[in-house]
């Protein structure tokens, strides 16, 4: 799922913007001014970035040239949405940033232009790397092969990818499944832990746990899945790993 941050200090448009991105399948979240966009970028670093340029505390040319000449976050994806037209501004500001564009905009553009963005800056699937799947709840190996999961299973996994690989508390999964971590019985999770770590081990060449058990702390994924919001043309026809061939396996 591409994450979005929107930097926009009209607080009216900046609901607007959100829920549309959100109700597009984008992980967007919002920010009113630069200080608070600097936390979130602390917490997790987005995939693009949507700045006004007018803010009440450094402006969004400012914040992109930031973004540009760090070499931590310069391969996020910077697009303008601002009032300011004139020729110099657009100059300015495409120094920067990947798009300019002037208010008002049609958000369902707007959505396709993050995704035409993300896919440009996207770097090149020299090696291969797993992939989790939303929409179909499918894990997809380094071997072009997809395994089905459970939805239960997808929460667990997807709470652990986001995660940039440090320990999620037990408690914390549990809650993402909808359920009351105090009534939770608490093997019935290392059980949902061990089926994945079957499937990983089971449809991959892997000869390490994938998911570490942290003793009175939690859990911690050991690889890097991406999630994806749609299969990718290079992907070959896989070969289709379902609940069923998992256990009889």
């Amino acid at each position: 799922m591409i994450r979005v941050y929107v930097v926009e200090d009209n607080e009216f448009l900046l609901e607007d913007i959100v829920h549309s991105l959100k109700f597009q399948g984008y992980d967007c979240y919002g920010v009113e001014n630069a200080q608070a966009f600097y936390s979130l970028l602390a917490q997790q670093a987005p995939d693009i970035v949507i700045l006004d340029w007018n803010l009440p505390d450094e402006n969004g040319l400012s914040i992109a040239r930031r973004l540009q000449e760090s070499n931590i976050t310069q391969a996020i994806g910077i697009i303008f949405l601002t009032v300011r037209g004139q020729l110099e501004d657009r100059l300015a500001g495409l120094e920067y940033a990947d798009t300019y564009l002037t208010k008002p905009v049609d958000y369902k553009e707007l959505g396709a232009i993050i995704t035409s963005t993300y896919r440009r800056l996207a770097p090149p699937n020299i090696s291969p790397s797993w992939a989790l799947y939303p929409q179909n709840l499918e894990l997809h190996t380094p071997q072009d092969s997809v395994i089905s999961l459970s939805y239960r299973e997808y929460l667990t996994l997807y709470k652990l990818s986001t995660s940039e690989n440090s320990i999620i508390l037990a408690k914390d999964i549990v809650e993402a499944l909808g359920e009351d971590w105090l009534k939770f019985e608490k093997n019935r999770l290392e059980l949902l832990i061990s089926r994945l770590r079957r499937k990983f081990k089971d449809y991959s060449e892997i000869d390490f746990n994938p998911i570490r058990s942290i003793r009175n702390e939690g859990y911690q994924l050991t690889l890097t899945i991406k999630i994806r919001t749609q299969k990718p043309d290079f992907y070959k026809k896989p070969q289709i790993l379902s609940e069923h061939t998992v256990r009889s396996r």
